[in-house]
């Protein structure tokens, strides 16, 4: 609780955010040591999370690791998924969680979902909800901001969960592939 008590005062202003891209770059950027780590890192733990919130903590996530013939970092959980709702009100906001009153769940800050940005300019989201698949994608655009696209909306047979989807460099696949292997080993 903050009390406040103030007498006196001729003018207030609230401190707020000028430049949003300037800042979002910086919590993007600057904010991981280890971009990789952290990528695998959040996705693994929110995919996690997500088994949790759909009662099913002791099914096995499925992560693709990059190579070759697919430079792409894949981790799909089958939790409930992101609906429209929480795609706009939780997930591509800074700062918004549904984690903060808990104490099982990992983060509570609303940045691991926006951590592909440190190393990509864009990354995939699939989300399955109720027998409908939704692809967006996630980008960086001239604002320094961010967008988040719906690209598609068609019926599906798969089970409820979300997919995010990295694109990865071909000098990064290795590193990928340990940071992934490192992750599981600390659960």
């Amino acid at each position: 609780d903050h009390n406040l008590e103030s007498s006196g005062i001729k003018k207030e202003e609230k401190f707020d955010i000028g430049d949003v891209g300037f800042v979002l770059t910086l919590l993007r950027g600057q904010l991981y040591s280890n971009i990789i780590r952290t990528i695998t890192q959040e996705y693994m733990s929110n995919a996690r999370d997500a088994h949790r919130e759909a009662n099913c903590p002791d099914k096995q996530i499925m992560v693709s690791l990059p190579h070759v013939y697919d430079l792409h970092w894949k981790c799909r959980d089958y939790g409930p998924g992101i609906s429209p709702e929480r795609m706009t009100n939780v997930f591509i906001q800074y700062g918004n969680s549904t984690k903060r009153g808990s104490n099982v769940e990992t983060g509570g800050f609303g940045l691991g979902a926006k951590s592909a940005f440190g190393y990509s300019d864009s990354f995939i989201i699939n989300t399955f909800i109720d027998k409908v698949k939704r692809s967006y994608c996630a980008i960086i655009d001239e604002t320094e901001r961010g967008i988040l696209q719906l690209m598609s909306e068609q019926p599906t047979t798969e089970e409820n969960g979300t997919e995010i989807i990295v694109p990865v460099k071909t000098k990064d696949i290795s590193q990928f592939s340990q940071e992934t292997v490192s992750v599981t080993r600390h659960w």
